[in-house]
């Protein structure tokens, strides 16, 4: 999973209380850069590394109370909820499977919705100019108006819930 993200062009940090060397140790066993792995970090020092980097772009997943801090900070939180039930009221989301894969999967439907948001409103402006156009031309009725609004509607209503649905791309894995 960490090498998908990493394929996927997203930067992943380890930031943990554990000694250096054995934060280092640990993210080379799970193919996170060196240097990349923070060690020997207190709760108000994780708060701080978020505060310092997050450009209301990071994603935190912290798994326990010492996150609790970081996790509050971070633009998007997470936790795994498997054994710590006062983790998932903290974060923006919970998962209840082991590993990462809950991460990538709402990380690429995130992508999808944002593609879908740009292309409805790439769509609104290019109706509205052309309806505009009809209507300053005189050629806008009202029977037409009538029609063309909720048509529009339906068309975009329709095109976010196929791109979206349970049996869309973006669902398989």
């Amino acid at each position: 999973e960490i090498a998908q993200l990493r394929r996927e062009r997203y930067e992943l940090w380890m930031l943990s209380g554990d000694a250096p060397l054995r934060a280092q140790a640990m993210a080379r066993e799970l193919g996170i850069a060196p240097e990349a792995a923070l060690g020997g970090f207190s709760p108000t020092d994780k708060a701080a590394w978020i505060a310092a980097h997050d450009r209301s772009d990071l994603l935190m997943i912290g798994d326990g109370i010492n996150d609790s801090l970081a996790v509050d900070g971070a633009f998007a939180s997470g936790t795994p909820a498997i054994d710590r039930a006062f983790m998932p009221w903290r974060t923006d989301f919970y998962f209840v499977t082991a590993g990462l894969a809950p991460i990538r999967l709402a990380l690429r439907a995130a992508r999808r919705l944002a593609h879908v948001i740009r292309r409805n409103q790439a769509f609104a402006i290019l109706y509205n100019l052309g309806v505009v156009t009809l209507a300053v031309c005189g050629f806008m009725r009202p029977w037409l108006a009538a029609v063309l609004m909720p048509a529009s509607s339906i068309v975009v209503l329709s095109a976010t819930s196929l791109s979206l649905s349970a049996r869309s791309r973006l669902w398989k894995s």
